[in-house]
């Protein structure tokens, strides 16, 4: 029989059907093959009725398939697929911190990487230049998408019913300058996926200027939106057209560490010259 492993939250904080569906799934996990209702019953003390109605509702949502030929449950590829989205987070940090490193150190600002976790973004990264005075942006933090330089690197490379979905889920209005009406944001996300910059412009903060750009993996897919974050007061043409050509370097660099081998960065270089 699986040994039980008691709440160390306490009784009060129990929630059995979401223990039993965890030593279900764990004990899958573990136990290659397909294993039939009595017989996880029987090996794990728990009712046959109550594992027949977790097992329905793990099947439902994708996560245990049926085995035709034992009639018994195994685990589906969804677990796979939540796995390498994990692995795909974590390697991104990695691969990114030398460059957003570099970045932070050509462009004297903080530089940031971020990606999509359900309609918010996750800073994933954050990197603070060798400088007396800069903006800190904490790892971990979510914020919203739609007024985010990040945010917009990444919905401008997302299919068309995922945009639609996240700017139905709500577009406040963080500063005078957010953009609030979806016709106008998707106005800046042709213009991103016509030069791969994507701009806040004091549109989540005032004072507090962005420039952020696309991250790919090794399918061509959207991973994530990086770039730097300052102060909108030191902004001159020079300096934007310099953040530019320097975000475009460090995304295409950490593009190319996630396996990406397509030429959208080259072209987009070329129209800063």
């Amino acid at each position: 029989m699986a040994k039980k492993v008691e709440n160390s939250n306490g009784a009060a904080y129990a929630a059995p059907a979401v223990d039993m569906a965890l030593d279900l799934v764990e004990f899958l996990a573990e136990n290659p093959g397909a294993f039939g209702i009595n017989d996880l019953s029987r090996r794990l003390g728990l009712a046959v009725n109550s594992v027949y109605r977790v097992l329905r509702r793990l099947a439902a949502r994708g996560y245990v398939e049926l085995d035709p030929a034992s009639n018994g449950y195994r685990l589906s590829t969804r677990f796979l697929s939540l796995g390498l989205k994990l692995h795909n987070r974590i390697d991104l940090r990695t691969r990114a911190r030398q460059h957003l490193e570099r970045l932070a150190a050509e462009s004297g600002e903080t530089c940031q990487i971020q990606t999509l976790q359900q309609n918010r973004m996750l800073v994933v990264d954050s990197v603070a230049p060798g400088t007396d005075f800069y903006l800190r942006v904490t790892p971990g933090s979510l914020l919203c998408v739609h007024a985010n330089a990040f945010g917009k690197a990444m919905l401008a490379f997302l299919p068309d019913e995922r945009v639609q979905a996240i700017l139905a889920a709500g577009m406040p209005a963080l500063t005078e300058h957010t953009h609030t009406s979806p016709d106008a944001l998707l106005r800046d996300l042709a213009a991103t996926r016509c030069s791969g910059l994507s701009y806040d412009r004091e549109e989540y903060s005032m004072g507090i200027y962005c420039v952020g750009a696309p991250v790919f993996d090794v399918q061509g897919d959207i991973l994530a939106g990086m770039g730097v974050t300052g102060l909108a007061s030191r902004r001159t043409a020079t300096t934007d057209k310099r953040l530019c050509s320097q975000v475009l370097d460090c995304a295409a660099a950490v593009s190319a560490d996630m396996g990406y081998t397509g030429s959208q960065f080259g072209d987009w270089k070329s129209l800063l010259k």
